[in-house]
């Protein structure tokens, strides 16, 4: 088995350190007379023949191991990320609905936006349905020449549909990889292929290795993946994003999503050439009508029968994009109560429209056979209505910022409480050895409560993990934090020794020991990278870790340092502890007891420290804040990876995303009204029928 670069270096410091401890014993001995000259050989030999044995075989075969070029390297993972994508994204088709037997084609037709000098244009008729639009664009794509494609559309019309259904059309052939990148979490700031070169890494950590790092990403994307940009409306500035596109991918191919209206803006003087432009046509009331008696019950029929009397009626706008279409599919039964049916009002379409964004909540969330511990409706609804307002500006949920929704006020009293009983007891019970119990509370109360207060008004760290190492750059931000760690670590330490020692020399040397104790262990750890951790509660996990390496980080000096301490303790005491009875214990005994001190207030202080700025401490103190108050389940992460499972939320990485956006914006303002699609004049219809399905909506746009 390959073992990890930073493995093999342990293991040889660990060998050197054996062969420096070995030198030293030896010398020591024989300045003493306790071994002879002729001895040692028999006795320092060995070891030294151990080492070599173990370190020559490692230095022949990194010397003899030829080193993979950086070209090397991205062609070895072209193929592996194909398969990835492709197999992503088709566990993503069934979530959506689009798979054979379930999916028909939507009707499209290409806008007057479109370059009709585009390669592309050549290659597609001027209007036909969404597997002629994948199919051309596959065949063309595969010829090596470049292919840009703007779907656009009406809320809901089906854009991240046909881009799903792109990526695998393109995913089975062809020269390039298509990746499907979020446009929402793009900052125009930042160059596209850097984005994405990073989105690349946080989806699959694959597109990067310990030799080349970021790299390989870098060059993934620039050469090999066909980015596929979903929903270009949705960003703050959709003129300035496009204009960066047009700049940034000239000559390349891509695949862009945008609502009809947004793209029209912002593609104002034709911004974006050598693009085929086509709109996604609404669903006609025959088609609709088409679709239900194919794929829903009998509780439609009298939807069917309003469909075909009143072609223009509420219900038919309603229904006319796909979204709508399967939602009222997957409600089944009574998808649109009656006096919903027989409304005419302007805003009856938009009635019919949240009630059926909102009963499918009560849908998924159903209860099944299959689903251990399975959520209320009710409850999930409740849950997801909390969830859908706190995604950030790239409509993605993070379980680590959960805590802006906590008031300030509760971490500092959380992180008081818990630092002062914790300190204050163990303080108190290293100073009943010294006969002063409440010294030492009053010390672990005092630094306790001052260290927490200050901690939890600090910003929170994003995720950790938990396998240090020396950086070779930190930031200054990072760099305050660390010899902020440092001073409360060694001020602690000072105070304690000073109520032990006479001498300033020991107060300094355990202040200075502490402090570089608590900064080292600071310095050491760092953000998760994606390259280990890519899932939520993965990123749960190394933060826990890494809040338990700094207990570790902090016990073992400290123990060290007590010990050293200890076994001074019966030459630099106080006058004062003279009649102690500790005092008559031997160096070696004091230094067992400096020890066991030592490693257990240091490993407290550094713990909690570590623990009340750490993302999982807060994150505790947040669960159980809106648990109490009813806005999520005590058991946070178990609830969002059902809405996974149930095909509410898909996950990206470390975070999660609400699988329909317009559910999303329902959820979190269940008054506001809907947007309405664009419907055009009557045309005739060309074939094809809803993308939707009885098994999971599509998602909106």
């Amino acid at each position: 088995m390959k073992l990890r670069t930073s493995a093999v270096a342990a293991i040889l410091i660990v060998l050197v350190a054996i062969m420096v401890v070995t030198v030293i014993v030896a010398w020591v001995f024989l300045r003493s007379d306790t071994i002879k000259p002729e001895d040692l050989w028999t006795g320092v030999l060995p070891v030294f023949v151990g080492v070599l044995a173990a370190v020559l075989p490692w230095l022949l075969q990194r010397g003899g191991a030829r080193r993979q070029t950086l070209e090397e390297a991205v062609l070895e993972r072209v193929p592996a990320l194909k398969a990835k994508v492709v197999t992503e994204w088709k566990e993503e088709q069934v979530y959506r609905g689009l798979y054979e037997g379930k999916r028909a084609d939507l009707r499209w037709r290409k806008a007057p936006a479109s370059d009709p000098a585009a390669r592309l244009a050549a290659a597609l008729p001027d209007a036909g349905t969404l597997d002629v639009l994948t199919g051309g664009f596959a065949r063309h794509a595969q010829t090596g020449a470049p292919t840009r494609l703007v779907v656009t559309g009406a809320a809901g019309a089906g854009k991240t549909s046909a881009c799903v259904l792109l990526t695998l059309g393109l995913g089975d052939a062809g020269p390039l990889v298509p990746v499907m990148f979020q446009l929402t979490a793009w900052n125009p700031d930042v160059p596209l292929y850097e984005w994405m070169a990073e989105e690349l890494l946080a989806a699959y950590p694959l597109a990067a290795d310990e030799q080349h790092g970021r790299d390989v990403a870098a060059q993934l994307v620039r050469h090999h993946v066909l980015p596929v940009l979903d929903g270009l409306d949705e960003m703050s500035d959709p003129a300035r994003a496009l204009s960066r596109i047009e700049v940034e991918t000239e000559g390349r191919s891509f695949v862009l999503s945008c609502r009809t209206e947004e793209f029209e803006a912002a593609n104002a003087g034709h911004v974006l050439r050598q693009a085929v432009v086509v709109r996604l046509e609404p669903l006609s009331a025959d088609e609709v009508r088409a679709y239900l008696s194919d794929h829903a019950g009998d509780g439609l029929d009298p939807v069917a029968a309003k469909l075909a009397v009143s072609p223009a009626s509420p219900v038919a706008e309603a229904l006319s994009t796909p979204l709508m279409l399967s939602l009222a599919v997957t409600r089944g039964g009574e998808p649109v109560r009656p006096e919903l049916l027989d409304a005419t009002d302007p805003g009856a379409a938009d009635r019919i429209r949240r009630h059926l964004l909102g009963s499918l909540v009560d849908k998924v969330f159903a209860p099944k056979g299959n689903v251990k511990e399975p959520t209320s409706p009710v409850k999930a609804r409740r849950y997801l209505e909390f969830l859908a307002g706190q995604v950030d500006e790239s409509g993605r949920l993070a379980w680590w910022r959960l805590c802006r929704a906590v008031p300030v006020p509760v971490f500092v009293i959380v992180a008081f409480v818990v630092a002062t009983v914790a300190c204050s007891g163990l303080a108190a019970g290293f100073f009943t050895v010294f006969g002063r119990p409440w010294a030492g509370f009053w010390i672990g109360f005092v630094v306790g409560g001052l260290g927490s207060f200050v901690v939890s008004l600090l910003p929170q760290e994003d995720p950790q993990r938990a396998r240090p190492r020396l950086r070779r750059a930190v930031r200054a931000y990072a760099l305050l934090r660390t010899v902020g760690f440092g001073v409360t670590g060694g001020a602690a330490s000072a105070l304690i020794v000073w109520f032990q020692f006479r001498s300033p020399f020991y107060v300094v040397v355990g202040a200075v020991l502490s402090g570089l104790t608590f900064a080292l262990a600071r310095y050491v750890s760092e953000p998760s990278d994606p390259i280990q951790a890519v899932t939520p509660q993965s990123l749960l996990a190394s933060d826990r870790a890494a809040v338990l390496f700094a207990w570790m980080a902090g016990g073992v000096p400290g123990a060290l340092t007590g010990a050293y301490l200890g076994a001074a303790l019966k030459t630099g005491h106080r006058p004062e502890l003279a009649t102690l009875p500790i005092m008559e214990l031997p160096p070696a005994a004091l230094a067992l007891l400096g020890a066991l001190g030592g490693g257990v207030l240091s490993a407290a202080g550094l713990g909690l420290m570590a623990h009340g700025s750490s993302s999982w401490g807060r994150f505790l103190t947040t669960r159980a804040w809106l648990a109490a108050r009813g806005s999520t389940p005590i058991r946070l992460m178990r609830f969002l990876h059902e809405a996974r499972e149930r095909g509410v939320l898909r996950q990206f990485s470390g975070y999660y995303e609400f699988r329909h956006r317009l559910l999303r914006d329902y959820l979190a303002h269940p008054g506001l009204a809907i947007e309405e699609p664009e419907i055009p004049p009557e045309e005739g219809p060309d074939e094809g029928s809803a993308t939707a399905t009885s098994a999971g909506p599509d998602k909106a746009q």
